[in-house]
């Protein structure tokens, strides 16, 4: 039949990503066939080409039409579902649009509590989990995750819902550390804890997981933000992850936390020799990875590598070695939003130079470098640090002022 036809060519359209196109043989269906039974199918498949569209209110038009006018409908417990999706799609941006979560809240709630025996209700279940966890309500979030790992076993959302769980704990213990006053140590490193466990379990029970390789990256990052931080564990699992997940979209910022971790145990110990180590391991971003937006990042890391070391071991070719590492980033960047502070550090090296007894005198060069952050980067952090070495504030060596 011709219905059928029309019908089909928007399915093919759709599957190819050509929404307008599959509207326009939806509408002929709908148009030309009104007796036709493809019709509230029809309606819904407008619905889903203008909600892949993110034309969320036109979508929100057809998913209610489906609903009020064709209640016997086979997709009408889907469309009730993409309705309260909508609102999750439109609500889960940076900053969060509270309003439309708190819909999509209502919409999937709904669904499992008038509904509960929709085809849809596991997606419902996740996706409210993922609503109060956009709105940064962990709690909420983290016992919604668990309804669904515990009531549904046989869903495609249960191993995602267990990594989530760990992703609540993870993110509170973020917001602990972050916040004014922050959080104790314990109260961070409890949530880290039970972060492991999330993602050890997840691993243990999926092995082959689509979010395996996202729950090594944070087992690793959850032993790294451990106050004290456990390097150790960190790099066995942020190794794992380069090692045996080659292809990750994780795998180059692995690679540069894996450097990290070499450079902040330098910092919190007397072992300088480790500032060699995270050299190596940073030089594998650039090298192993490129055009990854960790590039930056190694890059100034590379520089406070030599920065640094320069510093504990008196070394002026080493801090020199670290502005030229800086200078780089600011060559080869020019889109890094790490200009600025590899600029204000290229500042400290001559302050670093000239004040901590290498016997070199660069406070006119500092002067020169620090008028240029804030000429350059005005308005940032930079800009205000650089004022502050200026203005001769705030010295970091009590011993020896800025320039006069």
């Amino acid at each position: 039949m011709i219905d059928d036809a029309h019908y089909l060519k928007g399915k093919i359209a759709y599957r190819r990503d050509e929404f307008i196109g599959a509207i326009g043989e939806f509408e002929i269906v709908i148009a030309q066939y009104p007796n036709s039974d493809l019709v509230d199918n029809a309606v819904y498949w407008i619905g889903k080409s203008e909600h892949a569209q993110g034309h969320y209110d036109a979508a929100r038009i057809q998913y209610q039409r489906v609903l009020s006018d064709y209640p016997n409908g086979s997709y009408l417990e889907s469309s009730r579902y993409e309705l309260a999706k909508t609102y999750f799609d439109e609500g889960g941006v940076t900053p969060p649009n509270v309003a439309m979560l708190n819909l999509a809240i209502d919409g999937f709630r709904d669904i499992l509590i008038n509904h509960a025996t929709s085809i849809k209700a596991d997606d419902a279940q996740y996706f409210l989990a993922r609503s109060y966890h956009e709105l940064n309500d962990f709690i909420s979030a983290r016992a919604e995750y668990q309804i669904l790992w515990d009531n549904y076993p046989a869903s495609t959302w249960r191993d995602n819902a267990q990594y989530q769980i760990g992703r609540t704990y993870y993110n509170q213990a973020a917001a602990l550390a972050g916040a004014t006053p922050p959080g104790t140590a314990a109260e961070i490193n409890g949530n880290l804890t039970s972060a492991i466990s999330a993602f050890e379990l997840l691993l243990s029970s999926y092995p082959g997981s689509s979010s395996a390789d996202t729950a090594q990256y944070y087992l690793g990052r959850s032993y790294q933000q451990m106050e004290p931080p456990d390097f150790m564990q960190a790099r066995e699992h942020l190794t794992t992850l380069i090692v045996n997940y080659a292809t990750s979209s994780f795998a180059d910022n692995a690679q540069l936390q894996l450097g990290h971790s070499y450079y902040s145990e330098a910092i919190a110990t007397p072992d300088a020799t480790l500032f060699a180590t995270a050299l190596v391991e940073l030089a594998k971003v650039i090298s192993n990875y490129p055009g990854s937006s960790s590039m930056d990042d190694a890059q100034l890391y590379i520089g406070k590598c030599y920065h640094k070391r320069g510093i504990a071991n008196l070394d002026t070719a080493d801090i020199e070695q670290g502005r030229t590492e800086y200078q780089k980033l600011i060559d080869d960047y020019p889109d890094s939003t790490l200009r600025d502070n590899a600029a204000l550090r290229i500042g400290e090296t001559y302050h670093d130079a000239g004040n901590n007894d290498l016997g070199v005198n660069n406070c006119a060069l500092e002067k020169i470098q620090m008028q240029l952050v804030i000429d350059n980067f005005p308005g940032t952090t930079s800009a205000t640090n650089a004022q502050t070495h200026l203005d001769g504030a705030n010295s970091m060596d009590a011993n020896h002022g800025f320039c006069p």
